[in-house]
C-alpha cells in the first residue's frame, strides 16, 4: 500500500470517527435523545420531546 492510499484511508477514518463523535457527544447530555435500534442493526439517533412519550 503506497503513501497516498494510507493517507486517504487515514483521512477517511478520521472523518467518520469525527462525525460519529460529534453526533453522540451532542446527544449524550440530552435526556430526550436516544439511539434507535432496528432489529439487530443500529438505525440512528432519535430526539423525542417529553410530550411525545407515553405516560408511565
Amino acid at each position: 500500500m503506497d503513501l497516498t492510499t494510507r493517507l486517504l484511508l487515514g483521512v477517511t477514518a478520521f472523518a467518520v470517527l469525527g462525525y460519529i463523535s460529534f453526533v453522540y457527544r451532542g446527544c449524550a447530555g440530552d435526556p430526550n435523545c436516544h439511539v434507535r435500534i432496528c432489529g439487530h442493526q443500529f438505525c440512528g439517533v432519535v430526539y423525542s420531546h417529553p410530550q411525545d412519550r407515553p405516560a408511565p
